[in-house]
């Protein structure tokens, strides 16, 4: 037996948020993956539903010595993955949601000898399915690849926060999640952060997470709002006022325009727009540009952002 399979290499870093149904059959997939092992962190973002009694009744109770649980006291977003980069000790961590799994450990496998080829790759995002009706969300994103291929990884800028791989190192020259983004093209941030620092990201679509997408917690016009505001500021943050300020009015004008089939879109979007504006204060101190030569190399992620 090698060092390997004795010893984890992966930490399953689970985030969650008033899901405790979701969470439960999560946990359950998790724990059943026997190899690669696997250490495995709850977060739990402040839940109000009893998931920490569940967690308590149901897991801990059973005494599941790689299982960890941090409680935190209020719901702190994204940021709160924050904490699993804290407290992950191998060598990489595979990012969950509280709906969504791994298919099997032979996909761990499959993320880790990707990852093991190319010491220069950060994250390794894998294909994400819906287990009932088997529709992959991710869909397609190899379209706005910059290079690679299906055995080695398509080069893309999408780090699924519920399915991919990060090599810790590489995380770890980040400041991580930008707690002022909350919720919202969070991954996006963590992404630009890496390839600033010369780090690859890519997508293995033979991988497979399973993302039962659950409807808890979700609302479309709320997340259309977050997702507005929050694409102005990443614009607004890493590029040159020459590409950016275009850029900015081209993605409003993208936003604005389906109101005319669905005019509930418009109050969102509009708080979206304005609350972006509002925050170019906010992120003037954070701004870290990439050139005019970059942002052009990038440019494949402003056809996959204007395309969603």
């Amino acid at each position: 037996m090698t060092d390997h399979q004795q010893h984890p290499q992966v930490t399953a870093g689970i985030l969650s948020y008033n899901r405790k149904d979701d969470l439960r059959r999560t946990l359950r997939n998790v724990l059943s993956i026997s190899s690669p092992p696997l250490d495995i962190i709850v977060v739990d973002n402040g839940s109000t539903d009893g998931t920490l009694s569940m967690l308590e009744s149901e897991f801990l109770s059973e005494g599941h010595p790689r299982l960890r649980v941090i409680p935190l006291k209020n719901n702190e977003g994204i940021a709160a993955r924050n904490r699993l980069f804290q407290e992950t000790r191998t060598e990489y961590l595979l990012t969950l949601d509280d709906d969504s799994w791994p298919a099997s450990g032979n996909d761990i496998t499959r993320m880790l000898s990707i990852m093991e080829r190319d010491a220069t790759i950060a994250s390794v995002c894998a294909t994400c399915v819906h287990p009932e009706s088997g529709i992959a969300e991710t869909e397609g994103i190899e379209r706005f690849s910059s290079g690679g291929s299906r055995e080695s990884g398509f080069e893309v800028l999408n780090i699924a926060a519920g399915g991919s791989l990060l090599r810790m190192k590489a995380v770890r020259q980040t400041g991580g999640y930008d707690a002022d983004l909350f919720w919202g093209r969070e991954e996006n941030d963590l992404a630009f952060q890496l390839v600033q620092r010369g780090w690859k990201i890519v997508f293995y679509p033979d991988a497979v997470v399973y993302h039962a997408f659950s409807p808890t917690e979700r609302n479309v016009y709320s997340r259309l709002e977050f997702i507005t505001r929050n694409t102005i500021w990443i614009l607004w943050k890493y590029f040159p006022l020459i590409v950016a300020v275009p850029a900015i009015m081209l993605f409003a004008a993208r936003r604005t325009l389906p109101v005319i089939v669905d005019f509930r879109r418009f109050t969102p979007v509009i708080r979206g727009i304005s609350g972006g504006i509002m925050g170019f204060g906010r992120f003037r101190a954070k701004r870290t540009v990439f050139s005019i030569r970059q942002s052009w190399g990038l440019r494949r992620w402003f056809y996959k952002m204007l395309y969603e």
